[in-house]
């Protein structure tokens, strides 16, 4: 990939450079309703920074996880725990981590209930998570939803798949 603006205009039109497309607007949505419901806990509940985000945190994870295997990657099926949610988490919680650490910072470095700390607040959040943006990309296409991943453990699922199926449908016979 070519870093100048014809070379990026390119790139967005291959496979690829479309999955990169969707993976920074479901990342952009994402941080904006993280942001939101930080707000909410924050102003609105009156929660402390610190569990604000961990909420919040928490409960954009399953959207994002979703719309990243479903709509960036273009994966179906049902979401498997070893080798999909496990992995996603890992990530999630590193990034709540980094941001919890920079949101507890700042939150300790302002004055409470000024519009200062609560942008401080956000900022950390973001910052904490952005850390590990281009990580989890990479990590998310190269061995976990890419176009060509392919894994032992995935012959594995197919055959549990195939004997649930046949279970469900009543087969004696698998």
């Amino acid at each position: 990939m070519i870093l100048t603006p014809r070379g990026l205009l390119e790139h967005s039109r291959t496979e690829s450079g479309r999955r990169m497309i969707r993976y920074a607007s479901t990342s952009l949505i994402m941080v904006a309703l993280t942001q939101i419901s930080i707000v909410a806990f924050v102003q609105g509940v009156g929660w402390d920074a610190v569990p604000s985000n961990l909420a919040s945190t928490m409960l954009v994870s399953i959207p994002a996880f979703l719309t990243n295997k479903y709509w960036v990657w273009g994966k179906s099926g049902r979401a498997r725990i070893r080798r999909e949610v496990i992995p996603f988490w890992v990530f999630t919680v590193a990034g709540w981590g980094l941001s919890t650490f920079a949101v507890a910072l700042a939150a300790d470095n302002t004055k409470e209930d000024t519009l200062f700390h609560l942008v401080a607040v956000l900022v950390a959040s973001i910052a904490g998570f952005g850390v590990l943006w281009v990580l989890k990309y990479l990590f998310l296409d190269k061995l976990m939803f890419g176009p060509d991943h392919h894994t032992p453990y995935d012959e594995d699922y197919e055959v549990e798949e195939a004997v649930v199926d046949a279970r469900a449908a009543g087969a004696t016979e698998i």
